[in-house]
């Protein structure tokens, strides 16, 4: 498996109207409150951080299990593909109730909004790492849906060091538009902009997104990757 091929799946998993939304809305709300740019760093530092340490350790934990326990490891393909197949349809039905009702059925906890929406200057880097973190669990099927499919792959086809190395070259490529985006905001993007644009291409990246899945999920199943 190719690292660059790695990272360029981590780069565009990353534009995802998902992230770019709890993007928009952290800068939105941490701008109303302090208008620092100090703070949006942070912020950004953070929740970089969050996501990234829950997507190391959720994949350290899963190729752990498949390498410890190698009679696992068909059943662990089998229901990837069927997940990955299965995320892919939503996206793509994501994409129609997108079209149709103007909301998305990718829903982001009123709980986590609140916890974010009450982010102050105190602690910020620690309350934004623990926002990130808590957005990679309740968002996985509308980020994580990509990297499973690697994981699987990687399960696969290397041993647990390489595929360690593999998932730290994903997750930089996946957070490295949010950690662009964030550096923008800080220093004078503003919010409705980026709302803006995921308002009006949302609708295309779901649809894009499924396909992809649906086709991960094809090459996978015929072994073609």
């Amino acid at each position: 498996m190719s690292p660059f091929l790695i990272l360029i799946a981590g780069i565009l998993a990353g534009f995802n109207p998902c992230l770019l939304a709890v993007m928009a809305f952290l800068a939105s709300v941490t701008l109303a409150q302090t208008g620092g740019r100090k703070e949006m760093l942070k912020i950004t530092l953070g929740f970089s951080a969050g996501i990234f340490t829950m997507y190391m350790f959720a994949g350290i934990s899963i190729l752990s299990t498949v390498s410890f326990l190698p009679e696992f490891r068909s059943h662990f393909t089998a229901i990837t593909i069927l997940l990955t197949a299965l995320l892919g349809f939503w996206h793509i039905y994501d994409a129609y109730w997108l079209r149709t009702h103007a909301k998305s059925t990718f829903k982001t906890p009123k709980s986590l909004k609140d916890f974010m929406s009450r982010m102050g200057e105190k602690n910020l880097l620690l309350l934004s790492f623990l926002a990130g973190s808590m957005f990679s669990l309740v968002k996985a099927p509308c980020v994580g849906a990509i990297y499973l499919s690697i994981l699987s792959m990687l399960a696969v086809k290397t041993d647990i060091i390489r595929g360690i190395a593999y998932m730290g070259i994903y997750n930089f490529g996946l957070l490295l538009p949010v950690m662009c985006l964030g550096l923008l905001l800080s220093f004078g993007l503003s919010p409705k902009k980026v709302t803006e644009f995921r308002e009006k291409r949302r609708v295309e990246i779901r649809l894009i997104t499924g396909l992809i899945l649906i086709v991960l999920a094809l090459l996978m199943q015929l072994r073609i990757l």
